[in-house]
């Protein structure tokens, strides 16, 4: 993958290519190599948080085209003036002011809570949680708690900002855990980062209870009621991630005096290193029965008792009762033939398409930054960084702004555009509502494409083990689940057993958005030369069984084009993409680190001219130069994919500028529409799409209400905001007349312009 690194100081950010396993350490080696900063005079920045050279970029959750910051600091001064550290065998003289200090240390102790401890301590004005440590303990203090004690705490980061007295009431150990978002529950009680202002954006600390969660294999959200100075329900939490566990107070383990000889007895007192970071247990004392811990203990059922008949997995070091494992479970088979063994969370379940995300996950956590495998350099590994707000995701029909013949370079785009929302599966939908959306990529032989007309094969049917993304069909495929959902968009009855024919009645089906991939031209002359392309709405006309090519049945799908856009082969097609502009589109600063790439391959010499010119030969065979390799890129910079891609601009159409020049209110917004230089259509409407957004419900404004001060909000999110005694503009605070949240209001002039550029975006609405 790549990533941008700006120096702090202004200047272009630089390109570079990585990957998610990646350390911090090394990637302050590529960042001097093109800002000819040392590495030891580089301070790194991503989201705020200080980047430290132990860690990986995954650690941080960098992903594709994140922007790292980069603060050169000055390096030291001459080392003469720094203190010396004093001998251990020679005894230190204290102050008067250090023994001062420690009177007003000893005033007191608590049986939770010792000196410079790090705690959590609760803002009294806003409910708040900051870290801080404590610096003393009083008692008969004015600010006593339920103990008859005050802490003086000194908050991290604010040096020169006490130290304040709190009650035992207003501080609590400090937060460490960081929960698993299949680990939450309702009326959990935790801590989580939320913003009051603006929820979308890092905020501070809150206790919380989870009211609501929701967890499926595309989206994740959680909703808490925040317990700041008042309490403020339905929160919805935006950093999953890092909702934390609250911890409780514990009494301090008492003093035990031991001898040098005796050290190492298992009756000492257990060192930070020793004590579990969960229940704060002696892990040299003998397991204790009673407690029930699934960090130090089994991590099934979570005792500590007899360790000695307990395996430790060689990936997570986790420990697990061989009771527990049970003898006869399948991943237990080859213990004593290895010399590793693995827990079911670290191992590689050959019965799950792909691999299990949890294995993924759990070696990275684990700390294993060893492995010689260097994963997350391309898009295969990528999530999807934004989600598509026009449409609901169980949309039936065109999405509002994509046209025939658009074209994406990767699956992941796709789905971050609404067209076919999984990465992976070439159907949509589910068996109760229906296909919105497939994907044509000639993944079985009995596959049929005339263009307009396709027969198309279910899902299922193949044998997947072995982490195998396909194979050749091995037993029969079920009417269920995604194959159902195809067969629901048909109109006809819904039989599981011999299928069904529309006949005449065919268009009034259910539509199903459908996109070729390049994979599918093994098969298909329909299929594009490259990349993913919507070629329109289709129609389910029959479903059937049938025995296929590979003697088991499959559920094929007869489909239909109905689409009043021409087709994308068709000559008229053609016409219209050439006429719109329509190009590849690629994700954002994919073209400049492809360049950049190129051009270090040939500085560094890594990449033989012979191999270049095969490449360059095979890509102009292909009728494709969008990644030619220019033997003088460092030269002749105008030959990279970059620019190339700038010197195509989109002209606005005729009757977008009719409805455009009526729009008078809005004359200010659309002349910077009219200047905005844009390689294709789809990126003036996802421009258009910012700047015609209602700042409320965040999407495109719907029956437009333009104020006088110029700005657009939606007549609904008026109609709440005024039913509020709101009467401010949600943009620049201004006052607005009481009057205005009426049909009468509506800028028809700027709603015609906006369903011409989204034509069907009100559906629903």
């Amino acid at each position: 993958m790549y990533i941008k690194v700006r120096p702090m100081t202004g200047g272009d950010p630089a390109t570079i290519t990585v990957s998610k396993l990646t350390t911090v350490q090394d990637l302050r080696d590529l960042v001097k190599e093109r800002f000819q900063v040392e590495p030891e005079h580089q301070n790194l920045f991503f989201q705020g948080k200080k980047m430290e050279d132990e860690f990986t970029l995954f650690d941080y959750s960098v992903k594709v085209n994140d922007m790292i910051q980069l603060m050169v600091r000055k390096p030291l001064g001459s080392l003469d003036n720094v203190p010396v550290k004093e001998s251990k065998d020679v005894p230190k003289k204290e102050s008067a002011k250090e023994k001062e200090t420690i009177v007003n240390v000893c005033d007191a102790e608590s049986s939770v809570y010792k000196i410079e401890e790090g705690v959590d301590v609760r803002d009294r004005d806003t409910g708040a949680w900051f870290e801080a440590r404590i610096k003393k303990i009083k008692k008969n203090d004015t600010v006593c708690g339920g103990d008859g004690l005050a802490y003086y705490v000194q908050y991290e980061g604010y040096p020169d900002y006490g130290p304040l007295p709190v009650k035992y009431e207003e501080i609590r150990p400090r937060a460490k855990t960081v929960l698993a978002f299949v680990d939450l529950d309702l009326g959990m009680d935790v801590l989580v980062n939320y913003n009051m202002e603006t929820p979308d954006e890092r905020g501070w600390w809150y206790e919380a209870k989870i009211t609501g969660w929701k967890c499926t294999s595309s989206n994740k959200s959680l909703i808490c009621s925040i317990l700041a100075k008042d309490t403020v329900p339905d929160c919805k939490i935006v950093f999953i991630d890092e909702v934390m566990a609250l911890e409780k107070p514990q009494s301090l383990a008492p003093t035990v005096d031991v001898t040098e000889e005796d050290h190492s007895s298992s009756d000492a007192p257990p060192s930070e290193e020793d004590k579990c970071g969960t229940c704060g247990d002696n892990k040299n004392k003998p397991m204790n029965m009673k407690t029930k811990c699934r960090d130090c203990g089994c991590r099934k059922c979570g005792g500590k008792e007899d360790p000695n008949n307990q395996i430790m997995c060689d990936e997570c070091s986790c420990a697990y009762h061989l009771s527990c494992v049970g003898k006869s479970a399948a991943w237990l088979a080859g213990l004593g033939d290895d010399d590793e063994w693995f827990c079911p969370d670290c191992k590689n379940d050959d019965d799950i398409v792909g691999g299990s995300s949890k294995m993924q996950k759990k070696k990275l956590a684990a700390g294993t930054k060893d492995t010689k495998r260097d994963w997350g350099k391309g898009f295969a590994c990528t999530g999807r960084s934004k989600e598509c707000t026009k449409v609901d995701k169980n949309h039936f029909g065109p999405i509002p702004g994509i046209e025939v013949g658009m074209s994406w370079m990767f699956r992941m785009q796709i789905s971050e555009e609404g067209l076919h929302r999984p990465p992976v599966a070439g159907i949509a939908g589910t068996a109760a509502l229906g296909c919105p959306s497939l994907i044509l990529s000639g993944g079985y032989e009995d596959d049929e494409d005339n263009g307009d007309m396709f027969t198309y094969t279910g899902a299922g049917g193949r044998d997947l083990s072995g982490n195998k993304r396909t194979a050749e069909q091995s037993f029969d495929q079920k009417l269920d689940k995604s194959n159902a959902a195809i067969a629901r968009n048909c109109k006809a009855r819904f039989d599981p057993k011999n299928g069904g024919d529309a006949g005449d009645k065919w268009k009034e089906g259910k539509p199903i958005r459908v996109l070729r991939n390049f994979k599918g031209k093994k098969h298909s002359k329909f299929a594009p030369e490259e990349g993913n392309r919507y070629d329109g709405i289709y129609k389910c006309v029959r479903y059937w069984p049938q025995k296929g090519a590979s003697g088991f049945i499959v559920w094929r799908y007869e489909l239909r084009r109905d689409d009043p856009t021409p087709a994308p082969w068709t000559k008229e097609g053609k016409k219209r993409i050439e006429e719109m502009g329509y190009e590849m589109i690629y994700p954002e600063g994919y073209l400049e680190a492809q360049a950049e790439k190129a051009k270090l391959a040939g500085k560094d010499g890594n990449t033989p001219k012979s191999k270049k010119r095969k490449q360059q030969k095979e890509e102009e065979e292909d009728g494709d130069d969008s990644f030619v390799v220019d033997d003088d890129a460092e030269e002749n910079n105008d030959s990279s994919p970059a620019a190339k891609k700038l010197k195509t601009t989109f002209k606005i159409p005729s009757e977008w500028t009719e409805l455009i020049d009526k729009d008078l209110k809005n004359a200010n917004m659309w002349v910077q529409v009219s200047q905005k230089v844009a390689a294709n259509r789809k990126e003036l409407t996802d421009f258009v799409e910012e700047m015609f957004g209602c700042i409320v419900c965040m999407d495109i404004v719907y029956k437009p209400v333009t104020t006088h001060c110029s700005h657009n909000i939606c007549l609904p999110c008026l109609k709440r905001s005024f039913e509020a005694d709101t009467f401010k503009c949600s943009a620049c605070r201004e006052e607005l007349p009481k009057d205005l949240a009426k049909d009468q209001n509506i800028n028809s002039e700027a709603r015609a312009v906006l369903n011409k550029i989204f034509p069907g975006y009100e559906v629903g609405r």
